[in-house]
């Protein structure tokens, strides 16, 4: 499910070249990640499953500037999941002209709170973000539920 989060554009996220900078989508892009974990993300917190996100890789690409006095829609959704990975799509739009800004693939990687090492997704995180349970599943064609019921047996 796509969540959107609307920000202001104001004059300190402008470059001297009167446009916002491109550090500062990826920024846009954080705060709709957090406001959409805020919402959607997984029950109780990541805290409760031992577990913390990590951006792992991010593709992005530009289509068009914005500038002080925008008003832009950050959308984001759960776009992938496998046993290791989330990846997450989002877009930034003008809301005046109704054109995309920006796009992005983020990939995150849940970290063991007690280890530090990466996480397999497994049952319980799984039910407790709802969303992961209906994004398409990775490469391997298997929905994320059967995906992570056959790495639990071994398969």
């Amino acid at each position: 499910m796509e969540f959107t989060t609307i920000i202001k554009v104001r004059g300190f996220h402008e470059d001297r070249f009167g446009h916002v900078n491109n550090a500062r989508y990826l920024e846009f892009l954080e705060e709709g990640r957090w406001d959409y974990l805020d919402a959607r993300g997984p029950q109780g917190g990541f805290p409760a499953l031992g577990v913390f996100p990590v951006v792992a890789h991010l593709a992005i690409s530009y289509r068009r500037p914005t500038s002080a006095g925008d008003t832009v829609h950050v959308s984001t959704r759960v776009a992938e999941v496998s046993s290791r990975k989330i990846v997450m799509h989002q877009t930034i739009h003008q809301e005046e002209a109704k054109k995309l800004c920006c796009e992005a693939d983020v990939t995150l990687v849940l970290v063991d709170a007690a280890t530090g090492r990466p996480a397999v997704l497994n049952a319980d995180i799984v039910s407790a973000w709802p969303d992961l349970a209906q994004a398409g599943s990775g490469p391997s064609g298997h929905p994320p539920s059967t995906l992570l019921e056959g790495e639990a047996h071994g398969q």
